[in-house]
């Protein structure tokens, strides 16, 4: 794999906190320990990170926890925007906190003018199905409200892209069909996307999942996609090329599940990395940390080159597979010369509909 470099895909868990307990959490552990949440980095302990880490960066995850939970979102983002040029941040949310949501993606947009925003909002049903899974009542309602004001302001700041993000799982996978077309007829998000569920989950039984459904459903969005019936895009010069590797994905992924063999090179610890709440990283989600920035003086170069972390890079390397999109595959397929002649394809198709 040549040199390690900096990631292009960094991904942070901001904090464990969260206001739900949804059925497929894959963080429940960590969200129910509470001498964890004061060990949570500090707003400067995040800055001190993009200080040291050593490149542009081309993507910043903000996930958690629930994000917006914290009162710095516009600094941290802010940090990554002056310090490594950061030119897209997407931020997982589930809606609900809009007295906090709505201010910080404002000050975020205007602080950073030229940084394409994406909020991807998890909306995992329609409104009983979403209701159950999330164990909170009226929160559907909530996160299609928060869904329909960031849309309004997009009229102000054209670089906000607003996006579901549901999990396929075995509470939903029955209905994922008619979830979609409500995506695709009424909600008309600016992309549709579908994780594929992965372990552990707060309620087992979620990890229970028909294959060839989502398969289907895969091969149904890039149908869409191609002929222009949804209008999946990203902000940017190359939003066009990043919808269509997310939509690329998918298919791949179900392969991945099928064959249980790896389908790419995994770049995970090399091109995409994973920063915990409390400062721990790693090459993904999948796979234990390797090492916690407190120990480094929150220097992330000496971390990330460190022999530890080289010894994941070959592990992930040496065939490592799994069904993780913003760990393995998002930041590995550009360096994938066979797919990423189809996603190129894909990409011109995409394009032409829109015309």
């Amino acid at each position: 794999m040549g040199q390690p470099f900096s990631p292009a895909v960094l991904s942070i868990l901001v904090t464990s906190v969260c206001d739900m307990r949804c059925t497929h959490c894959f963080f429940t552990d960590e969200l129910d320990d509470a001498p964890r949440k004061k060990l949570q980095m500090t707003t400067r302990e995040i800055e001190m990170i993009s200080e040291t880490l050593g490149g542009n960066l081309g993507v910043l995850i903000l996930a958690g926890g629930e994000p917006f939970t914290r009162k710095d979102l516009p600094e941290i983002v802010r940090a990554f925007y002056e310090n490594n040029r950061l030119e897209s941040v997407y931020i997982t949310t589930n809606g609900q906190i809009q007295k906090r949501l709505f201010p910080d993606v404002a000050r975020i947009l205007q602080e950073c003018p030229n940084l394409n925003v994406t909020l991807a909002l998890g909306i995992d049903g329609l409104k009983e199905q979403h209701d159950r899974i999330r164990r909170k009542s009226g929160s559907w309602d909530i996160v299609i409200d928060t869904a329909r004001m960031l849309q309004s302001m997009k009229r102000e700041y054209p670089r906000l892209d607003v996006q579901s993000c549901t999990c396929f799982m075995n509470s939903n996978q029955g209905a994922i069909f008619e979830w979609y077309d409500y995506l695709k007829n009424e909600l008309k998000p600016d992309k549709i996307n579908f994780n594929y569920i992965r372990p552990p989950a707060a309620d087992s039984k979620e990890l229970d999942i028909d294959g060839a459904r989502y398969a289907r459903l895969a091969a149904r969005i890039d149908e869409d996609s191609r002929n222009g019936t949804i209008k999946n895009h990203y902000a940017g010069d190359i939003g066009f090329f990043k919808a269509a590797l997310d939509i690329y994905m998918h298919g791949l992924i179900a392969e991945t599940q099928e064959t249980q063999q790896a389908q790419l090179t995994c770049y995970a610890g090399t091109a995409g990395g994973v920063i915990y709440d409390e400062g721990t990283v790693s090459s993904c989600e999948i796979l234990d940390p390797v090492g916690n920035l407190r120990d480094y003086g929150w220097d992330f170069q000496k971390l990330w080159f460190s022999p530890a972390m080289q010894a994941r890079r070959k592990t992930a390397a040496d065939g490592c597979f799994c069904t993780h999109e913003s760990n393995c595959y998002y930041p590995s397929l550009p360096f994938s010369p066979k797919h990423l002649i189809q996603i190129k394809k894909l990409e011109r198709k995409m394009k032409k509909a829109w015309n």
